[in-house]
């Protein structure tokens, strides 16, 4: 137990770092506002997407009683997301508050968090059926999330639901699916090329997750409320897995999937909804301190939930 512990603190531990050293850059005044903006675009337009096609490129086809289990993990992410609209329209968030806190509790740290703990868990063999639950996470429940927060901002239904395709971060999950799925691999220089971008994606981000963090809010800027923070926290970290363990359970996955998939569902809030609702500047303060509390919360409930599920 202590050794699982240490082990899932070990794989968090660099993610604090970042954000850290953000969060002293921007105390510091050695990054501003304009420059976290600029940062997260990055991450938006090249850091996320070339990790997406990197990683999603490699994951190969699913067989059939994968593809059921992937098919309950959707189905329990679009739950666990309608349930947060709903949950905002009883309490009167507005709609900044039900997209954003609906994106947050849904859309986890599988890339960069949950693949590497499952496999140091578990072993190669879980992390390797998990590859599907990442393009699940960022092709669709990314795209509903896109879809809410362009609806938050004014867009219809219809147009936000269509730009969400295009939105570069489900536009390269969904292309890095397609190779995987169609045997494919890109060109040896280009895949290089995508790698060494890859590899930047998640640290810049972290950066600037911190400096927003760190800069004091605008004056005329009302900060988040906590409720919409904390009911996406308490979704993300304690229903989700629990619903996922029972519905996938249900299927003919294999055991190694279940496993990976309820390992997968407690990790915390995906840095990519900070990146996001930034973007589309929905509830962008908002959903850094929701990545940021997930993050520090999931050092105990992602340990207790490895520990449980290792027994």
């Amino acid at each position: 137990m202590i050794a699982l512990t240490l082990e899932v603190l070990a794989r968090a531990l660099p993610f604090f770092l970042l954000v850290g050293a953000g969060v002293t850059l921007a105390r510091l005044r050695l990054l501003d506002g304009r420059m976290a903006q600029g940062l997260s675009a990055y991450v938006y337009w090249i850091g996320f997407p070339a990790l997406l096609v990197h990683s999603l490129s490699r994951m190969g086809r699913p067989g059939h009683d994968l593809t059921l289990g992937l098919a309950a993990y959707a189905g329990c992410l679009g739950v666990i997301m309608a349930v947060m609209v709903g949950l905002g329209l009883a309490l009167r968030w507005n709609r900044g508050e039900r997209a954003g806190a609906a994106m947050a509790a849904g859309v986890g740290n599988s890339a960069f968090l949950g693949l590497p703990v499952a496999a140091a868990v578990f072993g190669p063999e879980v992390a390797r059926v998990g590859a599907g639950m990442v393009a699940i996470d960022f092709v669709l429940a990314t795209a509903v999330g896109v879809a809410l927060l362009g609806w938050a901002g004014g867009r219809s239904v219809w147009r936000s639901t269509m730009q969400a395709f295009r939105n570069p971060i489900v536009a390269a999950a969904l292309f890095g699916t397609a190779l995987a799925l169609l045997g494919l691999q890109l060109p040896g220089v280009l895949d290089r090329a995508v790698g060494a971008a890859a590899a930047s994606g998640s640290p810049v981000a972290l950066v600037a997750l911190g400096v927003v963090l760190g800069l004091p809010a605008e004056a005329d800027a009302a900060p988040p409320r906590w409720s919409p923070v904390a009911a996406a926290a308490i979704a993300k970290l304690a229903i989700l897995p629990v619903l996922v363990w029972f519905v996938v359970g249900l299927t003919p996955a294999p055991p190694a999937f279940h496993l990976a998939a309820t390992l997968l569902a407690a990790t915390p809030t995906a840095v990519n909804v900070f990146i996001q609702t930034r973007a589309y500047g929905v509830f962008a303060r908002g959903g850094a301190r929701t990545v940021a509390l997930t993050t520090a919360i999931a050092c105990v409930t992602l340990s207790a939930v490895a520990v449980w599920l290792k027994a």
